[in-house]
């Protein structure tokens, strides 16, 4: 006959094992409804009222870089020199503060 202790032990590992599957498919299911119950970060961020879409430094580089592209292809060659200066001391200021 088995030791009932150890026939104990044995459900106890099997019920927690169920349990632990189960949560893990249940979080799975719903990863954003328990980010705050394991730490992690959340995946979204807040935006203040006051921006637009694409805004501040990130919206102002792609516009410069659109507009440096654009001006790029450009037939005249005076304009392309005098943007390309603008964008390289832009660049550089970036960089340096």
């Amino acid at each position: 006959m088995p030791d009932p202790s150890w026939q104990a032990r044995q459900q106890a590992q099997r019920a927690q094992q169920i349990h632990q599957d189960q949560v893990r498919h249940h979080r799975d299911l719903h990863p954003m409804a328990h980010a705050r119950h394991t730490g992690a970060p959340h995946s979204y961020r807040a935006v203040s009222r006051g921006s637009v879409r694409g805004g501040g430094l990130g919206g102002f580089l792609l516009l410069l870089v659109v507009v440096a592209g654009v001006v790029y292809v450009a037939h005249d060659p005076e304009l392309r020199t005098t943007v390309e200066t603008f964008a390289r001391d832009l660049l550089s200021k970036v960089q340096s503060g």
